[in-house]
């Protein structure tokens, strides 16, 4: 997808982020967990590494956040409530791929972490954290998450554990255990989204290759289809970039709001 991933700084939360703790925004000293390496527990600002000193991946994850979703698109309540997203949008959007499918899902307060576990661990060595980091980061672009998310340095948080960045604290719980995947199916997915991202985005976003009506222009007679691999088409709209399949889940506000980041 154009222009989502463009922070490919790899450097980790510095240390004692906010300085003493009672200076320290909330949630700073939560519990998270690592998704590289040993899958070490804790703060993020203790636990966090760069990519460079990743030397084994064990999950690929992305981050869909209520708050910057539209509700128009995906109804109030899924903007209100991580619950509410997973059962009336994600728990369709995953069923309809066979990688993502498998996918772990936990509600961390005010989102979801959509956790894809490896059977086995990559082992990375040279410039293979590099490498596998842009895959990552290429994965955030199969749903409409979170631009921003690390690559393979991502964290999640553990199932039971708070997240203190809301009143009353909200507790992160399991929606789905998933299964594991492997190395092969994370190569596909990825493939998919790079190369052919018109066909990947209508059948999980829309349910299939045709869609009617068009939900880009939502005049009931047109329906909107796959024109390539890159492009999507109805009477209406006319040829489109696929890109914009994903783009109509966010909100204005945070579209403005990353627009004007990246410009600055």
């Amino acid at each position: 997808m154009k222009n989502m991933n463009r922070n490919e700084r790899h450097e980790p939360a510095a240390k004692g982020v906010g300085g003493p703790a009672g200076n320290r925004p909330a949630g700073a000293d939560d519990i998270r967990e690592a998704t590289f390496n040993s899958g070490e527990q804790g703060p993020a600002y203790a636990i966090a590494k760069p990519v460079d000193q990743v030397t084994c991946i064990n999950c690929f994850m992305i981050d869909l956040d209520c708050g910057i979703l539209d509700p128009n698109v995906v109804g109030e309540a899924a903007t209100q409530s991580a619950d509410d997203l997973y059962e009336k949008c994600v728990c369709d959007w995953l069923g309809r791929d066979p990688v993502l499918a498998k996918a772990e899902v936990r509600n961390t307060g005010h989102g979801l972490h959509i956790l894809l576990r490896l059977d086995e661990p990559i082992i990375c060595a040279g410039d293979d954290a590099g490498r596998w980091d842009k895959i990552a980061r290429g994965l955030h672009n199969v749903l409409p998450g979170d631009p921003n998310l690390n690559g393979i340095i991502a964290m999640t948080r553990p199932v039971g554990a708070l997240n203190n960045k809301y009143e009353p604290a909200k507790t992160v719980t399991q929606l789905r255990a998933g299964e594991r995947v492997s190395r092969e199916e994370i190569l596909d997915l990825n493939r998919r989204v790079v190369t052919a991202p018109a066909h990947l985005w209508m059948q999980v976003l829309q349910g299939g290759e045709r869609q009617s009506p068009c939900p880009l222009c939502g005049v009931e007679k047109n329906s909107l289809g796959v024109a390539g691999n890159w492009k999507v088409k109805c009477y209406g709209c006319g040829q489109v970039d696929a890109a914009a399949l994903v783009y109509r889940h966010y909100s204005p506000e945070f579209l403005k709001k990353r627009k004007g980041s990246n410009n600055g």
